[in-house]
């Protein structure tokens, strides 16, 4: 029965780094609620930003190495918002059941989303260490992927040579290194190619990342927006 309340140290973060990536900071904030079930999400919905994210555009730029020379690189981003984190689903503890780790439920976090404008998972993987070089620098966070400081949903899609429309994308869920975020992309690209050049159709889809045996898997097919049923949270 809480009701929420904003934290206000999350809002100068979320400033801090749109400023640092040339963010427009948007003035009229509010929240949204997101209605999904999930095992994760027990009061079936999560507190976030559907219209009003607290930045819009901006650019992360960075340089990746090739040889002895480096090639400069940018990733537009979309937005950035504000929300909370849900609960955390685990699955290698029993080996016929998932564990439900509800702690950090109701954590604020920031959510980057980018635009569809990176080619190669060695681009994908050095955008995201210079996102993590950027909330270390500002003191938002420590950055550690393996302890969920920093998480990566890698949204893949394919498209034939020439081709300007984008492929149906699959989103792979909860990268936790930059290793395993190159090895899922790259895991990913050929297994739609293969589904392509097979005869078949990709069905857009959540799916996890196995990093012992470098698969992905289908845990559910993707939601659309208005599958969420947003509408603003009244009590923020």
């Amino acid at each position: 029965g809480v009701l929420p309340k904003l934290n206000e140290k999350a809002v100068e973060y979320a400033i801090k780094l749109g400023l640092a990536f040339d963010c427009e900071i948007n003035q009229f904030n509010f929240f949204d609620r997101k209605n999904y079930f999930y095992p994760d999400l027990p009061k079936g919905y999560q507190i976030s930003q559907d219209k009003s994210p607290i930045c819009w555009g901006g650019e992360v730029k960075f340089k990746i190495k090739k040889g002895k020379d480096f090639s400069n690189h940018s990733v537009k981003i979309h937005h950035i918002h504000m929300e909370e984190d849900a609960g955390k689903s685990i699955h290698d503890i029993e080996p016929n059941n998932t564990c439900l780790d509800y702690n950090r439920a109701g954590t604020p976090l920031l959510e980057i989303v980018s635009e569809p404008c990176m080619t190669s998972p060695l681009e994908a993987a050095s955008y995201l260490a210079e996102i993590r070089k950027m909330v270390r620098f500002l003191g938002i966070g420590d950055g550690n992927m393996e302890e969920g400081s920093l998480r990566c949903d890698a949204n893949i899609s394919i498209r034939k040579s020439g081709s300007t429309e984008f492929g149906t994308r699959c989103e792979v869920k909860n990268l936790n290194s930059m290793r395993n975020v190159r090895r899922a992309m790259e895991f990913e690209f050929n297994r739609q190619i293969e589904v392509i050049e097979g005869g078949g159709k990709i069905i857009q889809s959540t799916l996890n990342f196995d990093a012992d045996k470098g698969t992905t898997s289908p845990m559910r097919t993707k939601e659309e927006a208005n599958d969420y049923r947003y509408f603003p949270d009244p009590d923020l």
